[in-house]
């Protein structure tokens, strides 16, 4: 709850600060051209902003969370500006500062209501895949980027883990990112407690923040070590798969990767043989850049998360030009890989891109129905 008050207050702050120098600037007479050089300079800032808190640099950490509140309240009043810009030059009318802050704040509240109920709302997401290598259906749930206690309450985790289980997978995969660095240990281990409980079979493979880094950003420091993360899962029966082959069923494999943010950790896939290319071959990789190279080890289904779909408008769109963002992808050679719009998201409760999804994944035979 404390994270949810702090960013409410942050974008009260961020929206009260833009309306004073609006209002100290109203009487002002500007262009139309300039105007219109404004209104994008805005929008470009706000974005700016969003794509630099989701692949920005470490030290941003500190203003992470106020650069996002920065872009809620500035692209809405961008587009509001907008608007109401077409508005004047189509009935003529002289500009006025109340309407066009008033339909400002609107678009503001409605954009902030929008983004932080869609962080807080995580639903199934249903796919199916078919394989002449199976003999039997599988029900697969994959859940990643949970990043708990960052983005999303506990509470939201219990609901998600409730409906993961009330899908009666055969097994639960978590794709990575399901703690991070703002998880205090207290988070951590009640999550991995309830995976524990749900009495289906979980595996586990390691994302980019799984284990706590930057303590020089930390609010008192690192909350657990990697050992007590290990330990906590060991003991709620998860499986950890690093590099790892396991066998789900007498047709069904899974290659858990170690994620590509430890590459000091991660083999070459080319030293990790399959033991029976004769098998569906699942592979979970928590980024998804290295899919290419996974199918060298003979992918059929490659599930991975990481990106949230960008999170933040428009920068799904961007992640799209540079790699892989959301949804399902041809890898060739039959291959396939899923790419989840994730469980939750990065730093703060807002996100105004997809959705927050867990995964329910079939693997059926040919001609199943």
């Amino acid at each position: 709850m404390e994270h949810y008050i702090s960013w409410i207050l942050l974008f009260a702050v961020a929206e009260a600060a833009l309306t004073l120098i609006q209002f100290a600037c109203r009487k002002r007479t500007v262009k139309k051209g300039w105007r219109a050089a404004l209104i994008a300079a805005k929008a470009l800032i706000a974005v700016a902003c969003a794509a630099l808190v989701m692949a920005g640099p470490v030290f941003l950490r500190p203003v992470q969370v106020p650069m996002v509140a920065l872009y809620a309240a500035l692209l809405p009043d961008a587009a509001a500006d907008a608007v109401y810009a077409a508005f004047c030059a189509v009935a003529k009318k002289k500009r006025a500062f109340a309407p066009v802050k008033i339909l400002s704040l609107v678009f503001s509240m409605s954009f902030f209501v929008f983004g932080t109920v869609n962080m807080r709302t995580v639903r199934p997401a249903y796919h199916t895949y078919r394989s002449a290598k199976l003999s039997r259906t599988y029900t697969v749930a994959f859940a990643a980027d949970l990043h708990v206690g960052s983005s999303q309450s506990m509470a939201t985790t219990e609901k998600t883990i409730a409906a993961m289980k009330a899908q009666n997978p055969d097994f639960i995969i978590l794709g990575g990112d399901i703690t991070d660095d703002y998880t205090t240990k207290e988070e951590m281990e009640r999550t991995y407690r309830l995976f524990g409980e749900t009495g289906v079979p979980v595996y586990f493979i390691f994302g980019n923040h799984e284990v706590v880094q930057h303590a020089e950003y930390m609010k008192g420091g690192l909350h657990y070590t990697e050992k007590e993360l290990l330990q906590t899962m060991e003991r709620n029966g998860i499986t950890v798969v690093a590099d790892e082959y396991v066998e789900l069923g007498d047709d069904l494999l899974l290659l858990g990767r170690e994620d590509a943010a430890a590459p000091e950790l991660r083999k070459d896939i080319r030293d990790l043989a399959n033991p029976d290319p004769g098998k569906f071959l699942l592979v979970a990789d928590h980024q998804p850049t290295k899919a290419k190279d996974n199918l060298t080890a003979g992918t059929d289904l490659q599930l991975s998360g990481h990106t949230h779909a960008g999170q933040l408008f428009p920068c799904g769109l961007f992640f799209s030009f540079v790699s892989y963002n959301c949804g399902n992808y041809d890898l060739g050679n039959g291959a396939a890989m899923y790419v989840s719009s994730g469980a939750s998201g990065w730093r703060v409760p807002f996100r105004t891109e997809r959705g927050c999804h867990f995964e329910v994944v079939t693997l059926a035979p040919d001609g199943a129905e």
